[in-house]
C-alpha cells in the first residue's frame, strides 16, 4: 500500500529561548551517544537505524491536547516545515520520535511554565530554505495573507494534491528558493505509461553483477539505504548476496513514482531519493537514458542526480544521445540532471573506500562524475 505522507507546520518563533534551541539541536547536530543515555535500548536501536549512526537534528513540542494530538499522528518519513517571521527556514523528514521529557530537558530546559518540549521528533533530510509563506500559500491554495498557528498538520486532502502534482516536498522548495516556477507537466503524467522497447538481456552477468555490487558498497559507506530491483536481490557477487546488502522494502510513498523501483541501483534516506543510476552494459544507451527520462517525466521537479554508468568508450555516445531533443528539451533537463560514471571511476573510488569506516559525501561523487555541460 502507497504511504500518504503528512506535511506539518512548526513555528520556530518566541523569542531567545526558541531562537537558542534551534541552534542547539538544528543547526548544530546532536549524537547519538548522548541522547542514548537517556532512551530505552529499543528507541536507541531505531535512532541508530533510522540514521545509520551519524548526527541529527532534533526538535519538539511542549504538552498540550493539540500538540499531542498532532505529534502522535506524525509518522516517519512525513515532513517537517519550520515556520519563522513569515518564512519557511528548513524542511526535513521525520526520522522516529519518542515522549521523554529527560531528553527534552536535557537538550532545552524547561519554559517558564514549568513545562519541557517532550514530544520529541528526530529528523532527517534536512535542508535551509527561505521562501516567503505567502509564495507557498498559492501551491497549497491558502489565501495570501494565511499564517500558520503553532505545531499543526496541513490537511491532507491538500498534501495529497501538492505532492501528486509536484513531487517531493523537499525539492519542490528546493526549486521555489531558487525562483523557479515548477512545472506539472499534467499532459504527460496523464498519458497512458508507454510501452518499452522490448530487448533481449544479454548481458555478461559478472560485470553488470560487479557494477551494481559496488554501487551497493558505495551506497552503504555513504550511510544510505540502497534499493535494487526484487529481480537482482537474489544475484550473488563475491559470495554475497545482494538482497542480503539491501533494503527490504522500497516504502513507497505518493510523491516518489513507483517507478522508480525498476531502476538497476537507488540511493535513498529515510522517504527520500538520493541518486539513482542505470547501467549499461549489453543493453542499448538509448534504453537506459529512455528509463531515466520516463522516470523525470513522472518526478519532474525531482532534483537527485541521476548517472549513467558504462564502459568509459561509451561515454561519447551517452552525451550524443542526451543531446536529442526528447532528452535536451524544457522539461526534462537530461542533458543537464544526467551524469556520467566510467566502471573504471566506480572500481576507483570502491576501492578507495575499501578501509574508510567513515563514509564519504555524495557531492563528492558528484564531482568525480562527468557532465554534458
Amino acid at each position: 500500500m502507497i504511504k500518504k505522507r503528512k506535511i506539518f507546520f512548526v513555528m520556530a518563533s518566541g523569542g531567545g529561548d526558541i531562537d537558542r534551541h534551534y541552534f542547539d539541536t538544528i543547526k548544530n547536530k546532536r549524537t547519538i551517544e548522548e541522547a542514548s543515555q537517556f532512551l530505552k535500548s529499543d528507541e536507541v536501536k531505531e535512532l541508530k537505524s533510522c540514521l545509520h549512526g551519524q548526527p541529527y537534528s532534533v526538535w519538539g513540542s511542549t504538552p498540550g491536547s493539540g500538540n499531542i494530538r498532532t505529534w502522535q499522528s506524525m509518522e516517519s518519513g512525513d515532513y517537517v516545515m519550520i515556520y519563522r517571521r513569515g518564512k519557511i527556514i528548513l524542511v526535513a523528514e521525520v526520522a522516529t520520535k519518542v515522549n521523554n521529557p529527560d531528553l527534552a530537558k536535557y537538550f532545552w530546559g524547561i519554559n517558564q511554565n514549568d513545562k519541557t518540549w517532550e514530544y520529541i521528533y528526530f529528523l532527517v533530510n534536512e535542508v535551509e530554505v527561505n521562501i516567503n509563506q505567502a509564495e507557498l500559500n498559492k501551491y497549497l491554495e491558502y489565501t495570501s495573507n494565511y499564517s500558520p498557528q503553532g505545531f499543526m498538520a496541513i490537511k491532507q486532502d491538500k498534501v495529497d494534491k501538492l505532492l501528486l502534482l509536484y513531487g517531493d516536498l523537499i525539492s519542490f522548495l528546493q526549486r521555489i528558493g531558487k525562483g523557479e516556477k515548477p512545472e506539472e507537466i499534467d499532459i504527460e503524467k496523464k498519458k497512458k505509461f508507454r510501452d518499452f522497447i522490448e530487448e533481449e538481456l544479454r548481458r555478461v552477468p559478472t560485470i553488470h553483477d560487479e557494477i551494481q555490487w559496488r554501487l551497493i558498497s558505495l551506497g552503504n559507506k555513504a550511510h544510505l539505504d540502497v534499493w535494487v530491483p526484487r529481480g537482482d536481490q537474489n544475484r550473488i557477487y563475491k559470495g554475497q548476496r545482494f538482497g542480503d546488502l539491501v533494503i527490504p522494502e522500497f516504502h513507497e510513498t505518493i510523491d516518489v513514482p513507483n517507478y522508480i523501483k525498476n531502476i538497476d541501483t537507488v540511493w535513498k534516506l529515510g522517504h527520500s531519493i538520493k541518486s539513482a543510476f542505470e547501467i549499461e552494459h549489453s543493453t542499448q544507451i538509448y534504453s537506459g537514458i529512455l528509463r531515466l527520462s520516463d522516470l523525470r517525466t513522472l518526478a519532474p521537479n525531482s532534483n537527485y542526480p541521476l548517472f549513467i554508468v558504462a564502459e568509459r568508450e561509451k561515454k561519447t555516445r551517452v552525451f550524443d544521445q542526451l543531446k536529442r531533443p526528447t532528452f535536451a528539451n524544457d522539461y526534462l533537463h537530461l542533458d543537464e540532471v544526467v551524469k556520467f560514471l566510467s566502471y573504471e571511476k566506480i572500481r576507483q573510488l570502491d576501492q578507495e573506500l575499501k578501509n574508510d569506516l567513515v563514509g564519504f559525501d555524495i557531492n563528492w561523487l558528484i564531482k568525480k562524475a562527468e557532465s554534458l555541460n
